[in-house]
């Protein structure tokens, strides 16, 4: 067996990939910059969190409908949007309730009127249609939730694109690259690194394309691209040329999604990065600390304002933000996120089975299992 198939087997036996949880990690804290209004983080654009985000998406949720119909033969569309639906909605719909509460009941946030004009759009996952002001943080949800929605009917419900299903991909994400420069299409280039992610997890899984990652995920080949990415977070606004939505970020997300597939199975130092243990387990919070940390840095300005230009006053600010939405997230995560998690997987009367990748764990992997995974890949 060549390390190739040897690293294809290990690929798709894995249940987990802390590397990508890791990666998630670092694109909350990148977000968590742009949110502190401090101008000592103005280098970070943190907004490049959420492209990083749409990365990691279209990859997992394409490689977790790949395998399910490897193993049941087809892909049932039902569980798949019950298992979103109370993986989503719950603590989305509390972080909503919760701002309604604050800006109509004590009159935080930008008032009440803009608000409720507003509320429809944010309550059906149309935040990017929403414009600027409270919980306009959502918008990134709404392109997640249309693609939740839109990519599996579509990838595994049409047979003609099932079985075209790279053909497609191959046009559809250049198309999407394009579109994001051009003024009447800029929107649906947003989408273009949540195909990008797509395009991965259908090359990842085949045995036949698997070498391209493979060849990606090579020590100096990783490294050199996750060095590349991480440059781009400050160098991409020196380019001469823009997207029209300034929310796609096209040539960040190409670094990022070639830089996937080192931190998915490569043993460079970023994979051990992303994969110890407090990153992965801070990974595991990221949708409790995207939906809530505003809340956390309301609290915050309160004691120390926005704005500050000290080096020391900043960093304070923003350990207080990791610290504080850590913990909002975590007893967000046992209280709320996981009994519904579960309930839903209930519902859907299926357990995880050999193979199957779990995008949305219960719980951290403990370290035995850590032990087993890594002596199953070989290095």
């Amino acid at each position: 067996m060549t390390p190739v198939e040897r690293e294809y087997e290990a690929f798709r036996a894995a249940r987990r990939f802390p590397g990508l949880d890791g990666l998630r990690a670092l694109s909350i804290l990148l977000v968590l910059t742009s949110h502190m209004h401090d101008p000592v983080w103005s280098f970070f654009a943190g907004g490049f969190g959420v492209t990083i985000f749409f990365g990691i998406s279209g990859f997992l949720i394409t490689t977790l409908l790949l395998r399910e119909e490897d193993r049941h033969g087809r892909v049932s569309l039902k569980n798949f949007y019950i298992r979103r639906v109370f993986r989503i909605l719950p603590l989305y719909f509390l972080a909503l309730a919760l701002t309604i509460v604050l800006v109509l009941g004590i009159g935080l946030g930008e008032g009440g009127s803009n608000f409720l004009e507003r509320l429809p759009l944010l309550a059906t996952f149309n935040g990017e249609f929403a414009g600027s002001g409270t919980f306009s943080h959502s918008w990134s949800l709404g392109i997640e939730e249309k693609f939740y929605i839109i990519w599996p009917l579509l990838a595994f419900g049409l047979l003609p694109i099932r079985n075209r299903l790279g053909a497609v991909l191959a046009v559809a994400v250049p198309a999407a690259a394009v579109m994001s420069y051009v003024p009447w299409t800029g929107y649906f280039g947003i989408y273009f690194p949540i195909l990008g992610g797509c395009a991965l997890a259908v090359a990842m899984h085949s045995r036949r394309s698997f070498a391209f990652a493979f060849a990606l995920s090579g020590r100096w080949v990783g490294g050199l691209a996750f060095i590349a990415m991480i440059a781009m977070l400050g160098l991409n606004r020196y380019l001469p040329f823009q997207d029209q939505s300034n929310y796609a970020h096209v040539a960040f997300a190409v670094f990022a999604l070639l830089a996937m597939p080192g931190i998915l199975i490569g043993d460079g130092f970023q994979r051990k990065l992303l994969s110890l243990r407090p990153v992965v387990y801070y990974g595991n919070l990221a949708y409790g600390v995207y939906l809530f940390h505003p809340f956390v840095g309301d609290v915050i300005d309160r004691a120390i304002p926005a704005g500050q230009s000290s080096i020391v006053l900043a960093s304070v600010r923003f350990a207080a933000m990791i610290v504080l939405s850590f913990a909002v997230a975590w007893v967000l995560r046992v209280s709320v996120e996981q009994p519904m998690i579960r309930f839903g997987r209930r519902l859907t009367s299926r357990t995880p089975r050999p193979g199957q990748v779990e995008s949305d764990p219960a719980k951290p992997v403990s370290r035995r299992e850590e032990r087993l995974r890594s002596a199953r890949q070989p290095r």
